[in-house]
């Protein structure tokens, strides 16, 4: 603010306010009535259906997959899996997993390498990612995506 003030200290001028409606071409700019920004309510990546797919490969996704899409249905689970069941959910067939009670349930990825890989290629570089660093990588994924040792995976991707 200091150095705005000392740039504009030159010149003489006097700022008049002008109120909404009299402020015409700030209308023209800001209120367009035929302006509206387009609203995108979800996007379905082919990613989700790699991971949908994938859950067949993985016995213990599976499982998981079957116990909560059908909760009569007798399914094996292991001791671990079952104490860990009420982190889980089934959402469109995708598995989510829960890692604190506050936080947003995040995608499961099966353990699949060349899918782990193109998750974090999706978070790295792409265009729209940004090629981030570790940091922010590791951030960006985590937030919508979990898997063992996902940490381990960005630091050997990035």
């Amino acid at each position: 603010m200091a150095r705005w003030l000392s740039f504009f200290a030159e010149y003489n001028f006097t700022v008049e306010y002008k109120p909404g409606k009299q402020n015409v071409l700030a209308d023209a700019l800001s209120r367009r009535p035929d302006y509206e920004l387009a609203h995108l309510a979800y996007l379905e990546s082919p990613l989700c259906e790699l991971i949908r797919e994938a859950y067949a490969d993985d016995d213990d996704l599976a499982g998981l997959v079957e116990a909560l899409s059908a909760p009569n249905k007798a399914v094996e689970l292991t001791a671990r899996q079952r104490s860990r069941l009420h982190r889980y959910s089934v959402v469109e067939g995708l598995l989510y997993y829960q890692v604190d009670g506050g936080d947003e349930p995040r995608i499961v990825v099966p353990n699949d390498e060349d899918l782990c890989h193109r998750v974090l290629y999706e978070a790295h570089d792409t265009p729209l990612s940004g090629h981030l660093g570790r940091e922010k990588t590791y951030t960006s994924v985590a937030r919508n995506f979990w898997w063992p040792h996902m940490y381990k995976w960005v630091r050997k991707y990035v």
